[in-house]
Order: C-alpha cells, then structure tokens, then sequence
C-alpha cells in the first residue's frame, strides 16, 4: 500500500481557509444574522487563525467510511492546482471525511465501504446555481417541450410532431423559455404558425424563446381558437398579436403580460402531476452536476404554488438542496404581500436539503426594470414602497436579493439599501443584486462599501446582439465586469436565471463566463472581464455558496465539508473551450448520496435522501412511492 497524502477530518494536513472576502463564518458575528441551520453551532469553533476546526467528528478518522471515490482527479475547490488534484475522497455521515492519493481508500474502507472507480474522471465540487427559476419551472416541466439544448429547426419541429403522436388530441404542447432561434444552425429563426399547424393540428401549441423587447412567441391555429383570438379580436391585456393583411391574428404574440395569459391556460397542472413534474426536473438537474440551487421566486410564486416542491421534499424524492427566495407575486400589493410572507416564515427555516433563505427576487414592481432592453425609470412613490419593505427585512434579519439589470435602475436600489444602512445594519445579511449586467464604476464601489453581493448568470449568451442594440457595443463589452468585480472583492454567485430567461445548462453559463461569446455571435465581452475557468468554477459553487452562509459546509471538497460531488463526464480544465456547454455528470452527490448515475456508473444504486411524514402520515400528495415505475423517480439517465 502507497504511502496516504491527505487531509483528514481532524485537521491534520491543514484546512485552508475560504480565502478573499467571502468570510467563513463558524461564529456568530455581530452584525450576521439569520443564524443559518445551525451553521454558528456552539460544536463548531474557530481555531488555527481563519481555519475552521470541526469539533466532535474526530471519531470518523478512526472509523470506516460509507463511500470513497478513488482513481479520480479531484478539484477541491480551494487546494492546489488542477494538474496537482488528488485522487481519492472519503464520505462519512454525509461530509467529506479525507482527500488525498489512492492509498486513501485502503485506510477508509471496511465492510460496508463502497468504492468507486472513478477511472481517470474529473470530479469537483457540486455547482450551486445562485438564481433560478426551479420551482416554478419544475411543476410544468414533463408538460412541456425541453428546446433549450436543440441545434435546428428541422429537430425542433420535429419535437412537436413526436409530442402530437403521444399525447391526447386537445392537449397543449407548449415550449416556454430557455431557447433562441439563434442556435437553430440550419435556420436560425422562429418557426411559423404554418409550420406549427403541420406538426400539431389536433393540439393547441405554443413556442416561445427567451424573455425579451425582441422576443415573441408563436401560437398555431388550433391554440389561438382556443384562446379565442380570431378574426377581428382585440389584443390581449399586456401583449400585442401579429396581424395577417386581413387584421386577423397571424399566430405571432409579443408581451409577457399576454404570455402569462397562454401559460394560464396551458399549465395547469394537478398536485401530483406537479409533484412528479418537480421530481422530474430536479433529477434533470442533479445530472448536470448542479448539488444545490437558490430559487429566485418571481412572478406568479404564490404559497400554493411551492406545495409540490415540499410534498417530494417530505416523501425524500427532492436529489439536491434547495434553498427558497420569496416575494411580491402582484402589481399594487408588494408591501402586503412581502409582509405576509414574512409573518408565516422565519429566514433559515427548513433543513439542510429545503430551507428558506429570503426575500426576493421581486420587491416592487415598480422598481423592477424587466429585461432592461426599454428605459425604465423608478418614481419616487414605487422607492419609498421599496425603502420601507428593504427596512422591515433589515430589521427582521432577513437576507434580501433584488433584480436590477440598468444602471440607472441600480442607483436607485443601492440609494435605497443605503438609507435603510444609515439606521439598521445591513453588511451581514448578504444582500445582493441580481443580474447586474450593466452595473457602472461608480456603483461597484457603492456595493463593495456597503458588503452586498451580485448574484451574476450566463442571461445574455443567447441574446448578445439584442442586448447590443440595446445597451450599446461599450456596454456589452463589459456586461457584467466581471475583472472589476473580482478586483475589488466583490462576492458574487454564479448562475442562469432559467427557465424562461434562460438555459437551465450551469455549463452554457460557465461557457460565457470563461470565454465572454454568444451563442448568436453578438459583440464578446472584453478580456478583462473573462474569468479564468477556477474562478469561473468557483463562483458556481463556493461563491454561490456564500449567498447563503454556507461558504464554510458547501462549495469545497475538503474535510469537514458537506459531501456534495459532481463526477464530470470530460475534464473541464482541459476540454476545448467551446466544448463545456456539452459537459453533464456522470456520478452526483448530495450529502454523500448518489442522486444521479449515468450508464458508466450503473452498478452503483441510487439513494434517496430521509424523508419526512405527511401531515396525515400517508404519502405526500403526487409523490411516487419507492420502486413506482413512474419516471419522476431519481432518473438514471445514460
């Protein structure tokens, strides 16, 4: 047996810190509060300087652990380079046991030990993805058509054909978000109500890309009928239809006010379709390598509307971590309405698989700038609505996040966040701005004085050019800058703002954060604010990780951590760059448990995560029991 290099559990071989300005917080700190899931216990003490030491888990280095992966080449996160990787990781009671050389597994395994070949694989730590749409998006999601990763659109009609040949006649088929016409490679277009009608003339269909002032969506003959616009019909609330010669609707429809109309009647799924929907779509993740998400609420996320994420949370069919946003859902009400949530929730409640996190991403909708491809400007009514809600959550010690996309937009939010900081401390409750892609200099300084964060996604990599025309070329060059952000020590998450906005693929974002393209081919962003593919990785877990006080459990690969893995199916340190967008998992873990395999790991089983009675001690409502022949169960995908 080799000689064992590591690092144990106990502390020996040195746990480095977190590094930079992400603060690992082991302690209670004055101005830090939630308190997040007992991550400030009193059995976790700092010692060593800045190094965390984890009181009461020196047993585990004279016991066996659960599962080792070995022969890998293993990022940890924080330690060495890349082509200096261990090879091996020991994962007992959920967290990381050991790193270190192969000899590893010779010391950690006993009986009941499984090891796991990992054949040269890369492993890194699970990615976090800091803002998506994934609740809302999970209950729809097996109803709907997936364009996010089709390259023509030859194939994507040919998705519609095969819908139409298994569903019942009268059924929706709807395509919502996460697409361009830009990456069909054939015709890069949208298709026509024509071509819809050819595919699906017994179903009501309807294709939309991304949001956006250029985007619209298109409905076929059967849909429209269905929705009652025909003939010399008005426009629906909030959207504009495209009109034939005849002033007849000619399938196109632009607004996303009309867009929610088309949703309303297309995705209406039962409790427990939603359940095995989210199921579905959570699995979907997890074989991407994602560990971990913080849902970004939005629009229409009502109470009712997150009963299917804690119904498969309780049945233990939830594969990753989930940590919940919430927030205004209508026009005239936010205060109201943020208020009520607050009273029926507290920050951090949950556990270390579903847990609130806080409010956000919408506040006001009056301070809320959309897509930012108009001029949007906050009146002095709609900003003291948001001071005053911004001042109930600082004093509640409730973490906030707020989408805004303009400078302008920005200004206003940070003038709001500093009135609210000249009377209640805010610099510990990891506050930040969401999307930020036109952020100025002036402001980067305004949000590193006052400690937020940016949660940042890979939004525009699919719409550079209407961005472009929009913002400008100078602006683009720099959407968001990236090499300022990380100069001056701005913590910042990494993510997509999927599904509608954007792909739900965490490797497209990382893509664009490393090279700075688009998938349309619009201006690239400039040098300066590319990031390394470290960095880049880094930001996809640790820094997404910081957002909800758990830099010091999650993100890291190292002892001590929380055993969250992704086994990728290339190395993405040394795969061409234009080749991330296709990388995908071949082995995940969340808390040491394999919630994904791909077919290289098929005799390694699946495990789900404890679950939790029922109010009424049955099954929670739509979730399949163990061993269902359902497809929501943890997919084992090839």
């Amino acid at each position: 047996m080799g000689q064992f290099i590591g690092r144990w559990i106990d502390g020996s071989g040195g746990l480095p810190a977190a590094g930079g300005s992400r603060r690992c917080l082991d302690k209670p700190q004055p101005d830090c509060e939630p308190k997040w899931l007992g991550h400030y216990s009193a059995s976790t003490e700092r010692t060593h300087g800045d190094r965390p030491r984890h009181d009461g888990i020196h047993a585990m280095s004279g016991g066996h652990a659960d599962i080792v992966l070995t022969n890998g080449r293993i990022w940890t996160g924080i330690h060495g380079s890349p082509d200096e990787s261990p090879s091996s990781i020991a994962v007992k009671h959920g967290t990381v046991a050991a790193v270190g050389d192969d000899a590893l597994a010779g010391h950690w395994t006993g009986v009941n030990t499984r090891v796991v070949d990992l054949d040269g694989r890369r492993a890194v730590p699970g990615l976090i993805d800091s803002h998506i749409h994934a609740v809302r998006a999970g209950a729809s999601y097996l109803d709907e058509l997936d364009w996010t990763e089709v390259t023509s659109l030859r194939d994507a009609l040919e998705t519609l054909r095969a819908a139409a040949r298994t569903r019942p006649a009268g059924t929706w088929i709807p395509v919502l978000g996460g697409w361009h016409p830009s990456q069909f490679r054939d015709e890069p277009r949208m298709p026509t109500r024509e071509e819809l009608d050819a595919t699906c003339p017994d179903h009501p269909a309807f294709v939309h890309p991304l949001y956006g002032h250029e985007d619209h969506g298109v409905l076929n003959s059967r849909a429209l009928a269905e929705l009652g616009w025909t003939g010399q019909c008005a426009d629906p609330d909030g959207g504009t239809l495209g009109r034939a010669d005849d002033g007849s609707p000619d399938g196109r429809l632009a607004g996303v006010a009309a867009y929610q109309h088309v949703m309303r009647a297309a995705l209406q799924p039962g409790p427990e379709r939603a359940a095995e929907s989210t199921t579905a779509f959570f699995a979907r993740l997890a074989a991407l390598g994602l560990t971990g998400v913080i849902d970004a609420g939005g629009l229409g996320m009502t109470p009712e509307k997150y009963h299917a994420l804690r119904a498969i949370w309780r049945r233990g069919a939830l594969p990753i971590r989930v940590r919940t946003n919430v927030g205004a859902t209508s026009r005239g009400n936010e205060p109201a309405e943020v208020a009520a949530w607050q009273e029926m929730l507290d920050p951090a409640f949950g556990d270390d698989l579903l847990a609130v996190l806080g409010i956000g991403e919408v506040l006001h909708f009056g301070c809320h700038d959309w897509e930012g491809m108009v001029p949007f400007e906050i009146d002095d009514a709609a900003h003291g609505q948001l001071v005053s809600i911004l001042e109930a959550a600082a004093r509640g010690r409730w973490p906030v996040t707020i989408h805004a996309i303009l400078d302008s937009s920005i200004s206003r939010v940070l003038d709001a966040m500093e009135r609210v900081a000249q009377t209640v401390p805010i610099g510990g409750l990891r506050w930040s701005i969401c999307h930020s892609e036109c952020i100025g200099s002036a402001n980067l300084r305004r949000v590193k004085d006052l400690g937020i964060a940016l949660a940042l996604q890979g939004r525009v990599a699919q719409k550079a050019r209407v961005c472009a025309s929009r913002w400008g070329e100078q602006v683009m060059s720099h959407a968001p800058p990236l090499g300022d952000i990380v100069e001056l020590g701005i913590p910042f998450g990494a993510g997509t703002d999927a599904t509608r906005g954007a792909s739900y693929n965490p490797w497209r974002s990382l893509w664009w954060f490393v090279t700075g393209k688009s998938v349309d081919d619009g201006p690239r962003r400039a040098e300066r604010h590319r990031l390394d593919r470290a960095t880049a990785l880094d930001a996809y877990t640790r820094g997404s990780a910081w957002l909800s006080f758990e830099e010091g459990r999650r993100g890291v690969l190292e002892p001590g951590y929380q055993a969250d893995v992704a086994v990728l199916s290339d190395d993405y340190f040394a795969m061409a760059e234009d080749d991330i967008p296709a990388l995908a998992s071949d082995l995940t873990l969340v808390a040491g448990r394999v919630v994904h395999r791909s077919a290289a790991f098929e005799s390694v089983p699946l495990q789900r995560h404890p679950g939790r009675p029922a109010p009424d001690g049955e099954l929670a409502p739509g979730v399949p029991a163990a061993g269902s022949p359902s497809g929501a169960t943890l997919a084992t995908t090839a």
